[in-house]
């Protein structure tokens, strides 16, 4: 679903449009850029959700919110990384599974030390 400026302000009570334009032109919200102007898709307004959220609901000041998207984008690659390695595992060998389960566990039982 794509969705323009306005109708994503209409979607969330919390925007306004003047925050909205001012949260793409910081770079926290990236929409596409269409004929008429920003397409925001749904991951996009889930995006706006959680600035809405961060911003309006727990006060975070501005210079902060960076910081905090940051390591939100981060944690979600970490994610995504994670579940294409365990599908690359998933394919091996029985053997092979075996082999890097047991050193996955000899790593964290070192690392609780």
């Amino acid at each position: 679903m794509s969705l323009d400026e306005r109708m994503v302000v209409a979607r969330e009570e919390r925007l306004s449009l003047r925050d909205l334009r001012h949260w793409v032109r910081e770079g926290w919200i990236r929409p596409a850029t269409g004929e008429r102007g920003p397409v925001f898709d749904e991951v996009d307004f889930a995006r706006v959700r959680l600035v809405c959220d961060l911003r309006k609901d727990m006060a975070l000041p501005s210079d902060a919110l960076p910081v905090v998207l940051n390591l939100i984008d981060r944690l979600h690659q970490t994610r995504r990384d994670l579940a294409c390695l365990a599908a690359a595992v998933d394919g091996q060998p029985d053997h092979v599974r075996a082999a890097i389960l047991s050193a996955f566990r000899a790593r964290m039982e070192g690392e609780a030390d």
